[in-house]
């Protein structure tokens, strides 16, 4: 099995936050699952034309939204992107971009299995 991309420990604290009942984590993840491809397509958009502020702006939301879920290695991809998008380096954001998207791909996939593991 490919590695984990969610740190399971912050899943788990999410239910336990919740008594063990797993309705905060399920909302959590289906407001991610809704929101990230927004902010996805914001930072592609933004780095293809050159409009380095979207991808900050885009980069910086989606690092939060990440982190909350345990999805650190979107989370610091997407601090990177911030960095670089606030610093109007268009080669680091260029460079960031693919790695960002096949991440982001596999956290959300592996979010959707823990949601079917807990019947969301």
């Amino acid at each position: 099995m490919a590695e984990s991309v969610i740190d399971m420990s912050v899943v788990d604290e999410l239910v336990e936050l919740g008594d063990n009942d797993p309705v905060l984590l399920i909302d959590l993840i289906n407001m991610f699952l809704e929101d990230a491809p927004q902010r996805r397509s914001a930072i592609v958009d933004g780095a293809r034309s050159g409009d380095l502020e979207a991808v900050e702006r885009a980069a910086h939301s989606l690092k939060g939204s990440s982190g909350n879920l345990g999805a650190v290695r979107v989370q610091d991809i997407a601090e990177s992107l911030q960095v670089a998008g606030r610093s109007r380096d268009q080669a680091s954001v260029d460079a960031l971009v693919g790695s960002l998207v096949t991440t982001l791909d596999a956290a959300e996939a592996e979010l959707r299995q823990i949601l079917s593991r807990h019947g969301g």
